[in-house]
């Protein structure tokens, strides 16, 4: 019959596969479990085919595996019970939802694994079962993780750098042309018969010592706000938007939902960071004439956007695209979310302005 010769492909595509494989009926039961999934596992075909123990295989308790799910027909908010944020639908298979996520129980220390489970189909397109398809990433997952100690070690001596180079110029650089602008302001005043011409140099003179003296402080604040260490980010955030409007003269505003918390020192910096980065990238190139940074505090996750009504452009789908068009202020916006553990988006259209959407699990 159809569904025998079905079947009988389903195991050849199964079995010759060398990734780890399963698939499952209506009943939940298993009917497919190659010679990977056997390696993954510690399962043998005999002990699981026919039965409803596929849960074995990755957890201590029974409770339903993505493909269960799919032959139910379980939507969206049905599988986020079970894989909370960490199962989206499969961009490529209708139906199909794939997710990433730690398994103890595999192995000595545990294993990494990224899998997707799509409908199997009958002749009417109803859901008749769900394969399952799974590939072991841990050493791509340990990778990340050192890249991600690597890039907090580099990231921790930038902002010592920065911290040291805001020092010095507070104590050294803006002393000396405070206490050079009063030499230039009390000269000019105990000579009062200096020429006219002379006079207005002097006055030039002081002013643009000024101008300099302003722009270092300016720049003090940039390179590390006194406040964020004192106040925490959200008083470092409202300067910081300040000082962009009185700057720029764009309209800025800071919208703040949830309570207010304080999150360590670091974390704070990185979010402030971010926020910076992306704000500068408004001033620099979005010819926006209005600018909203929102943050959000929920339970267990925090959730920091910033908006402009600029000009916009194209966004790529991928971006670990970022640095190789140029855009390396998003793309080291991206690398600071990743210290974070959390998760960046990009929403722009030419002339519909950009949303960058940032959210992290603190």
């Amino acid at each position: 019959t159809r569904q025998k010769r079905t079947e009988e492909m389903l195991s050849k595509i199964t079995d010759g596969s060398p990734l780890p494989t399963f698939a499952v009926n209506k009943e939940h039961r298993v009917t497919h479990w190659n010679i990977a999934i056997e390696s993954l596992s510690g399962i043998k075909k005999g002990e699981v085919v026919g039965t409803d123990n596929q849960w074995r295989a990755f957890y201590n308790e029974k409770r339903p595996v993505m493909a269960d799910l799919i032959v139910d027909g379980a939507s969206g908010d049905e599988i986020a019970v079970y894989y909370r944020d960490k199962a989206k639908k499969s961009y490529l298979i209708d139906g199909a939802y794939e997710a990433e996520d730690f398994f103890p129980a595999l192995g000595e220390d545990g294993r990494w694994l990224h899998f997707t489970a799509s409908p199997i189909r009958g002749d009417s397109r109803e859901i008749v079962g769900a394969i399952e398809t799974l590939r072991d990433v841990t050493d791509e997952r340990l990778m990340q993780e050192r890249l991600r100690y690597y890039l907090g070690q580099i990231t921790k001596v930038q902002e010592e750098e920065r911290k040291r180079i805001a020092r010095e110029l507070h104590d050294d650089t803006t002393q000396a042309l405070y206490a050079l602008s009063r030499h230039v302001d009390n000269f000019a005043r105990h000579n009062k018969s200096l020429a006219p011409e002379a006079t207005s140099f002097l006055g030039e003179l002081r002013q643009q010592l000024d101008d300099a003296l302003d722009g270092i402080r300016r720049f003090i604040q940039e390179l590390r706000p006194p406040m964020l260490d004192d106040l925490g980010f959200l008083a470092a955030l409202r300067w910081q938007l300040g000082d962009l409007e009185k700057q720029s003269g764009m309209e800025t505003v800071l919208t703040v939902v949830g309570d207010e918390r304080r999150f360590s020192a670091d974390v704070e910096l990185v979010i402030f960071r971010i926020v910076q980065e992306a704000l500068r990238n408004v001033e620099k190139h979005a010819q926006a004439t209005r600018v909203e940074a929102r943050i959000e505090f929920g339970e267990g996750k925090t959730e920091v956007s910033v908006s402009d009504n600029g000009r916009g452009f194209e966004v790529g789908d991928d971006l670990a695209e970022l640095p190789r068009v140029g855009k390396l202020g998003l793309a080291g916006m991206a690398e600071r979310v990743r210290l974070l553990d959390g998760t960046m988006k990009i929403e722009s259209r030419p002339g519909k302005g950009t949303r960058l959407i940032v959210k992290v699990p603190i």
